[in-house]
């Protein structure tokens, strides 16, 4: 049996979210002479997969905490087990089988306090969260990575991993798709949707992902403010699970003179949020840092428009295709979204590139490449758990 970690697979869309997800649709039949177990939280709505060979088993506890890792083997009984893949990043402890980790980037030795709270609490998290990380690059079987650029931090930080380190772009899940514009009901529809949303905002630009400083919302809000300010009819709205960090998001709004034109929205179900994208002027997603660029990918697959960061990941998906903005420079990331929003043909010409680029993303290639480094493990000589 296959151990796939799947308890991010929550209501709220992450990056995270839709990797594991689309490992658990696409395994199962690439290989159906295995057998596979999702590790699934407690409250994870839905079942992941139907497949004869594949189940699910609850674990308790917060799959975010930085304590989880540690206790995960005092959780799970293994009987049979020949594998297991830690799919955020941390090294699982006392695990008696090979691991295979997805270390997403090295964030948590490079940037900590982007992650964390302050505080002794904070100064906890972050030595756990380095250890788990540097664990996972010493110890794993083999090390999925999702971007050159993890690849070369890697390479610098840790050059002993570098031999164990295979490159694997995320995929983008088929529901991520363009709307005809030539169908009525299509377009009806997803104005509805983001009507009900939105109050009925007429124009808005969007950006997907979970409050934390190191994805820049107050530049974005301060960006749109310099863009659009004058423009009443045009809306921001952030797509993220409501946290502490989302207060001051709100405030800095008031601020700006933009009350009632920015908007948060939790809890958006996945049919919805493709809405979102098809409706968008653009996706300003000016990240200070990215592991990949799921979200970039889903607008582009969604015929959506993209400003983004020209940094790291988010910049080596979207070379070619987005508007690459310095996410430190607000006027910048103010220009490109105008340019979307007022220069004739820009964003026809975006969406028609951006659709060649996410054609080439594929979920079920990103699953097989995955498999290809179970079975290349699978091949040394280790026995399975005893029952």
């Amino acid at each position: 049996m296959i151990f796939v970690d799947c308890r991010s697979v929550l209501a709220y869309p992450t990056g995270l979210l839709a990797y594991q997800r689309s490992l658990a649709k696409h395994l199962p039949d690439i290989a159906p002479h295995e057998h596979f177990v999702w590790l699934r939280h407690k409250d994870a709505p839905g079942r992941l997969s139907y497949r004869p060979n594949a189940h699910e088993v609850f674990v308790s506890g917060d799959p975010e905490s930085t304590l989880a890792p540690w206790l995960l083997h005092k959780n799970l009984r293994m009987e049979g087990a020949r594998l297991f893949h830690a799919t955020a990043s941390f090294f699982p402890s006392n695990l008696p089988i090979p691991v295979v980790t997805t270390v997403h980037d090295l964030v948590w030795i490079t940037n900590p306090s982007w992650l964390i709270r302050r505080g002794f609490k904070g100064k906890i998290s972050s030595f756990l969260g380095r250890r788990y990380v540097i664990d996972a690059l010493r110890h794993s079987a083999h090390i999925i990575v999702p971007s050159q650029a993890t690849q070369r931090e890697i390479d610098e930080i840790a050059p002993f991993a570098s031999d164990r380190v295979t490159v694997i772009h995320h995929g983008v899940e088929e529901r991520f798709k363009p709307l005809d514009r030539e169908d009525d009901s299509a377009v009806a529809r997803v104005h509805t949707i983001v009507s009900r949303l939105l109050g009925g905002a007429p124009r808005y630009v969007l950006d997907v992902g979970r409050a934390a400083v190191y994805r820049n919302h107050e530049g974005l809000i301060k960006a749109f403010a310099t863009a659009f300010k004058s423009d009443p009819d045009i809306h921001l709205a952030f797509v993220q699970a409501m946290c502490r960090q989302s207060r001051p998001i709100m405030r800095l709004a008031a601020r700006l003179g933009l009350d009632g034109r920015v908007h948060l929205l939790s809890g958006v179900a996945s049919r919805d949020l493709v809405a979102l994208y098809q409706g968008a002027i653009c996706l300003c997603h000016p990240t200070l840092h990215e592991a990949y660029g799921t979200v970039v990918a889903e607008a582009m697959a969604c015929g959506c428009p993209v400003v983004t960061s020209g940094r790291a990941a988010a910049g080596e998906i979207a070379e070619g295709v987005a508007q690459l903005v310095n996410p430190e420079h607000e006027d910048e990331i103010a220009a490109a979204m105008r340019r979307i929003a007022y220069e004739r043909g820009v964003a026809k010409r975006m969406r028609t590139r951006g659709l060649a680029r996410a054609a080439s993303l594929d979920s079920r290639r990103m699953a097989q490449a995955t498999m290809a480094v179970y079975e290349k493990v699978l091949q040394r000589p280790v026995q399975a758990v005893a029952g």
